[in-house]
């Protein structure tokens, strides 16, 4: 029986309720019922309804994947075929590795030398992989290569000269694992199905052994699964079907639709069952669905049977959308916008999905997502060597072999095994440069106890390199180097606790895929190891990233089998969702695989459908009509076939009719005017549930600057562009602190460690041209000489350097944090200093004012008074660069009067008031950066300023 189960319908429960019929009816004994599906979880899942409806007894019934039964079947049957398997499963590291240990037997002409010999045969390996899938054998693909060769091709010579070279190794690959007695992944489907083929015994023995077979997710069956399933079950065998070919995505991986379109035919049944009822969307979804899917049309169920597939919902409350925006950037910002105003409604992150056909456009939209505090889930790949600590394992390894570069073993010593500081490495690098020597060859003449003690360290680790096999060694050097532990405690103290986690979690997979190398190759040890992967290899893990309960980010292929109560498509536009062949390898040759003739947009419609079918209640599709660079961009016919041409033309043409030149500059910012009224949440993104505000005093002094600058940085969380100034400063700020920390331990700073230290703190982030990059780290080295003749004389006793300071305002609930550059004790009291980098203030006047003016001065002054009880006897503004001071007293009314301001302020920001406010002293950065909308009215205001 065919059971066609539409989108959400209830297809794994009418499998679990058919097997506990059979059993409660004792129609079967449990031994006799076999239950196949793709993946452990649906397995699982499915043992556990099945436990739910009878007990006990469920346990009795093989519930397995496909790859599961097969290699159940190739434990019990290999012998047949004259088969060891006794090698055991092997994995993609060893398939590689035995077709090189074995690659001087064959002699490729297509093919020249590899620089990468690994890499290329990685490549080979899952070509074959895609060969065994389709049900090619070796001896199948080396007959179609000797008819190119015998008969005339419209191919290339060339073309044919790669195919036999594939074919040899094809041939060679499946000679080795015979030999070896090992089998992969994919042989514990194909070799079962070669024992059934040539032993008609076998399949009789499996017939009679599973009188009832259950299929789930038929649609996902590939040529080698569906044709195992033929050979023992065949005509006159009892198979269960569930599947809907409305929903088949997974063609790129070898599944295969016309197994279930033809499924009637050659099982010789009637009329499917049709399974119509939808317990998950409103009519309003199933109704677009419906209207997208008849367009693949006439290769469809429905239409080849005769039976009605249309869906039925349970309730009409649902909606179905179309929203086209100007370019990528815009169709982010309004997604979110709209997810804002859900969330701020009420509506849970977590029952909000965003699906897109590809990776790239849900990373994006996961930046803006946290730059507007939303809570989100996504999950992406990433390398295990991205972490520091499994990259500076490599490069040790690399070094006890005496392969590593002085920059890898500057990692090494600077990183977490070693842990130099910069001025012991550079001593080392400077002694090799002068002496024309390597860099070990300095270390081990460097007689400074530590340089002793790595040598020391590293004669060990290369006799344990010769000693034990390469995971040992990798396993001792993190563990016995004290790595291991210092991590834990890092993870125990709190600090960094997932990061850790993730640490150990990729050494892990970094130990098995060394024993993967192991068990295969000739010799176990390092040289043997890096001979064979001379660059880090590539291991690639899922990396959840995010709030498990937030707004989930997901491509279609991950949402099948998800439902949400409102889905937002993104990106839905014909280049996405194009059907282009994805680059998996190489495209097995039309010759060998028997294709169903199907269009690659056929696919791709089924793509769209599951994404449609994965709402409950509200649909959104979107596109932007627009790349970045103005480029058109036409939105997918498929969202034409669910809204009408009509319609979405004439929604595309308001969209372009907008889009001006000006407004693509000014749409990430300008749909929140009026804030007041656009800015929906319930709490601010510094608020607490408790209704204080949190904020540094650097963050409110914006505010006070420009409202409209403060929303855009600490509402919006968007960073402005960082210039060169915060660069400059923030080194001199860094030699500064380290200076006045000797002194306060009552040492004196050296002169030349800080100069070292503002070196290493220099970056040219910001810097647009290399000349004055390096014009200002020199400026900054100048200035730091001055400070440090000017210090020793001023008579000033430092007291406090970067010194942390917490206060509250109780009535404003206005909690504020910030750090103060440096407390004095002076003949006349406690002195706050704010050290500026600055280069055009000379006149000391003006700067006493400014001083006596200042935002963060009179709120640090504020807090000292609050926190100390006691006022402090002046603020002074020191611009470095210039030598120039101002210097102020405030007094007890300035304070108060800024007390009040402050309250006043945190009232503002709580109702919103966020409209720029422009003088003609500055131009805010808000409308420097962004614009408003209000350009013009805004230079009016200025104009009569002035």
């Amino acid at each position: 029986m065919l059971v066609i189960a539409g989108a959400g319908t209830g297809k794994t429960q009418v499998i679990t309720r058919r097997i506990a019929y059979l059993l409660q009816q004792k129609k079967a004994r449990p031994s006799e019922v076999l239950a196949l599906t793709f993946t452990e979880k649906a397995a699982r899942e499915m043992q556990e309804r099945l436990y739910d409806l009878i007990g006990w007894e469920s346990f009795q019934v093989p519930v397995l994947t496909f790859h599961a039964f097969g290699a159940e079947l190739l434990g019990r049957f290999a012998m047949h075929i004259g088969r060891s398997v006794r090698g055991g499963l092997i994995n993609d590291v060893q398939k590689a590795l035995l077709l090189k240990q074995h690659l001087g037997r064959i002699a490729l002409e297509y093919y020249p030398s590899q620089t990468d010999i690994y890499e290329f045969l990685e490549g080979v390996v899952d070509y074959i992989g895609q060969l065994q899938n389709a049900g090619v054998s070796a001896a199948r693909y080396s007959e179609y290569v000797a008819a190119l060769t015998t008969n005339s091709s419209d191919l290339h010579p060339a073309d044919v000269a790669e195919q036999a070279d594939l074919a040899r190794l094809y041939t060679l690959y499946e000679s080795v694992k015979a030999e070896t007695g090992v089998y992969d992944y994919n042989d514990q489907l194909y070799l079962p199905l070669q024992i059934l083929q040539q032993h008609s015994n076998l399949a009789a023995r499996l017939a009679r052994e599973f009188r009832y077979v259950l299929v789930d997710e038929y649609q996902d069956t590939n040529a080698v699964q569906d044709g195992l399933l033929r050979t023992f079950v065949g005509r006159g065998g009892n198979i269960f079907a569930v599947g809907d070919d409305d929903q088949a995505i997974y063609g790129f991986r070898g599944a295969e639709i016309g197994n279930i379109l033809g499924f009637q035919e050659h099982f010789d049944l009637g009329k499917p069952a049709v399974l119509v009822r939808n317990y998950r969307s409103g009519q309003a979804v199933l109704d677009a669905a419906y209207r997208l899917i008849q367009h693949n049309n006439p290769a469809r169920l429905e239409e080849r049977l005769g039976v009605n597939k249309r869906l039925v919902a349970l309730h009409n409350d649902s909606l179905v959308e179309f929203a086209p925006y100007a370019d990528a950037a815009a169709e982010q910002e309004g997604v979110v916008a709209a997810i804002r105003k859900r969330v701020a409604g009420g509506e849970a992150p977590g029952s909000i999905a965003v699906l897109a056909a590809t990776h790239a456009p849900l990373r994006a939209l996961a930046k803006v997502l946290a730059r507007h505090n939303l809570p989100y889930a996504i999950s992406t790949t990433a390398n295990v060597f991205e972490q520091p600590e499994p990259l500076s394992l490599w490069y040790l390894l690399k070094w006890l072999v005496w392969q590593a570069s002085d920059e890898a073993i500057a990692h090494v010593m600077m990183g977490p095994f070693v842990g130099w500081r910069a001025e012991d490495l550079r001593r080392v690098m400077d002694a090799a440069r002068d002496q024309l020597v390597p860099l070990e060859d300095a270390l081990r003449g460097d007689e400074a106890e530590q340089s002793q003690e790595l040598v020391r360290a590293l004669d060990e680790w290369r006799g344990w390199a010769a000693e034990v096999p390469v995971s040992r060694l990798a396993f001792r050097l993190f563990f016995d180097t004290g790595l291991a532990e210092r991590l834990q405690l890092r993870a125990q103290d709190g600090i960094q606790t997932r990061r850790v986690q993730r640490v150990f979690e990729d050494l892990g997979r970094l130990l098995e895929q060394m024993q993967g190398f192991e068990a295969t190759a000739l010799s176990p040890y390092l040289a043997a190891y890096l001979e064979d992967f001379p660059k880090p290899p590539v291991i690639e893990v899922a990396e959840p990233v995010g709030d498990a309960g937030g707004v989930q980010l997901l491509t279609v292929h991950a949402a099948k089998g998800l439902e949400f109560e409102t889905v937002y498509l993104i990106g839905a536009t014909q280049r996405s969702w194009s059907g282009a062949r994805s680059a998996l390898g190489q495209k097995l040759p039309d010759g060998l695989v028997a294709g169903t003739d199907l269009p690659p947009d056929h696919e791709q419609r089924r793509l769209m459908y599951v994404a449609v079918t994965r709402a409950k209640r509200h649909l959104i599709i979107s596109a932007p009509v627009a790349t970045a660079s103005g480029a058109k961009q036409q939105v997918s016919a498929f969202v034409q076939e669910i809204f009408g041409v009509d319609e979405i033309q004439k929604r595309v043409a308001l969209v372009g009719a907008e889009a001006s030149e000006t407004l693509k500059v000014l749409d990430k910012i300008q749909h929140f005017y009026p804030i007041s009224d656009q800015y929906q949440s319930k709490k601010l993104p510094f608020e607490t549930e408790d209704g204080w505000l949190e904020l540094s005093v650097t963050a409110l002094g914006g505010y006070d600057f420009c409202p409209f600058e403060f929303y855009i940085q600490q509402v919006l969380r968007i960073a402005q562009p960082m210039g060169p100034q915060l660069a400059f400063g923030s080194v001199l700020h860094r030699a500064f602190e380290l200076y006045y920390r000797a002194q306060l331990a009552g040492e004196m700073a050296d002169p030349a460690e800080l100069h070292l230290a503002l070196d290493e703190a220099w970056s040219t982030r910001g810097y647009t041209d290399r000349l004055a990059a390096e014009a200002d780290l020199s400026l900054a080295h100048a200035t730091l000489d001055q400070f440090l003749r000017r210090e020793p004389a001023t008579g000033r006793r430092i007291i406090g350097s970067e010194v942390p300071i917490r206060f509250e305002i109780p009535e404003a609930k206005l909690r504020l944090r910030g750090k103060i550059d440096a407390l004095f004790e002076t003949a006349e009291g406690v002195q706050i200093r704010d050290f500026k980098t600055g280069r055009g203030k000379t006149d000391a006047e003006k700067l006493s004012k400014q001083a006596k003016d200042n935002f963060q001065l009179r709120t640090y002054a504020l807090a000292y008074e609050q926190l100390r009880g006691s006022a402090l006897s002046e603020v002074v503004l020191d611009y470095v660069v210039t030598m120039v001071e101002g210097q102020a007293v405030l007094t007890d009314t300035i304070l108060r009067n800024h007390r009040t301001k402050l309250a006043a302020m945190a009232d503002l920001i709580r109702t919103r008031q966020f409209a720029p406010n422009p003088s003609a002293l500055h131009t805010c950065a808000a409308i420097r950066y962004y614009g408003t909308g209000e350009q013009d009215e805004l230079r009016e205001q200025q104009s009569e300023v002035v």
